[in-house]
């Protein structure tokens, strides 16, 4: 770092004593006296509080670092070959550029005074091994749980892997990166993957009567079970779910030598086999599955009615009595008392109106036990009356559900359903039944659309005569009405193998928010 040399008129003597003999004795006559000196120049202490960081720097980068200190002379002592340090014009930021990799202290003091006001703690690295670790990580950004540090110029893995597979792509890419033993990788087996493996393998089983915990490296098997060939199966899926070996070659020093648990290189020796067979006299058989039946009633309903009537019926009718008549003999106030309903009515109305419905059933039940639904769905819609008055429409739809499910493969969820299902639809005139009665097979949580009716009715009528009112002249009424009705209805239906018939009952609970 240049330096600004002392000017040549500067005295050699240090910042702290006075230049001229005589100004040191006037003080030293000052200080005996107890002479004020406060309004001289103030003489800073060299040990007084300074500014202490530490920067990490990269060789060749330059970095710029703000210190509030004074702007004032400064300069620089220590290893000031390291760095290149100066002063951005008109601010507190000083810009610092690494020359060479290396580490050391620099501090910063007030040229005049001498003080302290900056110490710098350098480390200084080469840019080759930054580049190294950037190129790193992005050969092995897929792998989570990986820590990259540069610790004493070397560049260090640690962290933890879920899969063997990771630690063998690590070693590889540290192989062919690393010729000059720069990178040290760390990275062991995380221990969670082992809670993971045990929980699929409990999913697998499912035996509540067998439980299977991670112990470090090593999985637990304990519980009982009815027969030997159920033993021998839960191993075996044990082993299948197991990961390749991982073994750690223990560091040795002087004092002390570190020896694992040997497995032989097998994955079989990692599981530890606990599960017993229970005698004859203590096997219970295990409960029937829970099947729950979830049915939906889907209904689709439209109707449209048009209807138009025309009416010419003049009559005769007498206004007022026979007096007034008399009194009145103008003959145009005779003809308009005699004449009436001479202009025709017209009447015309339409409507159109669907209606969707989606009613949900379930019932559960056991293993070849029937279970029952009874539904009945009532609409009511409002369609064209007479005069174009609307007027309401119910329709009533009873539904019976009945099955008994059979579970055919407990692994494979196939479930057989013979299902009967009885359809009347009461409407204000009619009464139609329908009857389905089949068996089908559907896989646990799948559904199937398994019967359904769909009705179409059309209505035209001409005519439409009104009744002849008394004293009309002349009749004349024409009409017309169109009525369309169309419905469709579905039944689908979905089983669900449950383990227990409390399964499900938290979300109910949730729902309806109850508590115990």
């Amino acid at each position: 770092m240049a330096q600004t040399p002392p000017p040549a008129a500067a005295p050699s003597t240090p910042a702290l004593a006075p230049a001229n003999p005589a100004t040191a004795a006037a003080a030293a006559n000052s200080k005996e006296m107890n002479v004020d000196t406060s309004l001289d120049e103030p003489v800073e202490k060299p040990n007084a509080k300074r500014i202490r960081r530490v920067l990490s720097l990269v060789a060749g980068i330059e970095l710029d670092e703000e210190f509030k200190i004074p702007d004032v002379d400064l300069i620089y002592k220590g290893h000031v070959e390291l760095v290149d340090m100066k002063r951005i014009k008109n601010s507190d930021f000083f810009r610092i550029t690494p020359k060479k990799d290396g580490s050391g202290i620099i501090t910063i003091h007030n040229k005049k005074t001498g003080q302290m006001l900056v110490e710098l703690r350098l480390e200084i690295r080469k840019d080759e091994l930054e580049k190294t670790m950037r190129e790193l990580q992005s050969l092995l950004g897929d792998i989570e749980g990986i820590e990259y540090k540069i610790v004493n110029n070397r560049i260090l893995l640690d962290g933890y892997a879920l899969i063997p597979k990771d630690l063998i792509r690590i070693a590889q890419v540290i192989k062919s990166m690393d010729s000059g033993g720069q990178i040290k990788s760390l990275v062991s087996l995380s221990p969670l993957a082992r809670k993971k493996i045990a929980e699929y393998i409990s999913r697998d089983v499912n035996n509540p009567e067998v439980s299977i915990t991670a112990v470090g490296d090593f999985l637990k098997l304990e519980g009982q079970v009815n027969s030997l060939e159920e033993k021998n199966r839960i191993n075996r899926l044990a082993q299948l779910y197991m990961p390749d070996l991982v073994i750690d070659n223990a560091p040795e020093t002087e004092n002390i030598k570190i020896v694992g648990k040997k497995t032989a290189g097998r994955v079989e020796d990692l599981i530890i086999d606990l599960i017993t067979v229970k005698k004859d006299e203590e096997k219970v058989e295990p409960p029937p599955k829970m099947v729950q039946i979830v049915a939906h009633f889907v209904e689709f309903s439209e109707r449209y009615g048009k209807s138009f009537n025309f009416a010419f019926n003049p009559s005769l009718r007498a206004v007022g009595d026979l007096s007034e008549r008399q009194q009145s003999s103008s003959t145009v106030n005779d003809i308009a008392n005699l004449v009436d309903r001479l202009i025709p009515k017209l009447n015309w109305a339409k409507s159109h109106g669907y209606a969707r419905i989606l009613d949900t059933a379930s019932v559960l039940t056991q293993d070849k036990k029937k279970g029952i639904i009874n539904r009945t769905i009532t609409t009511t819609t409002l369609i064209a009356g007479q005069n174009g008055a609307a007027a309401e429409s119910k329709q009533e739809a009873r539904v019976k559900l009945d099955v008994t499910p059979i579970i055919k493969s407990e692994r494979s969820g196939l479930v057989e359903l013979p299902l009967l299902v009885e359809v009347t639809d009461v409407g204000s005139n009619q009464n139609i039944s329908s009857t389905v009665s089949t068996t089908i097979t559907v896989r646990d949580r799948q559904s199937a659309a398994f019967g359904g009716v769909i009705k179409k009715k059309t209505v035209n009528s001409y005519g439409n005569p009104q009744p002849t009112t008394a004293g009309a002249i002349i009749t004349l009424n024409q009409g017309k009405e169109f009525d369309k009705n169309s419905s469709n209805f579905v039944v689908f239906v979905t089983p669900i193998i449950k383990a227990s018939a409390s399964s499900g009952v938290d979300q109910v609970k949730k729902k309806f928010r109850l508590k115990e």
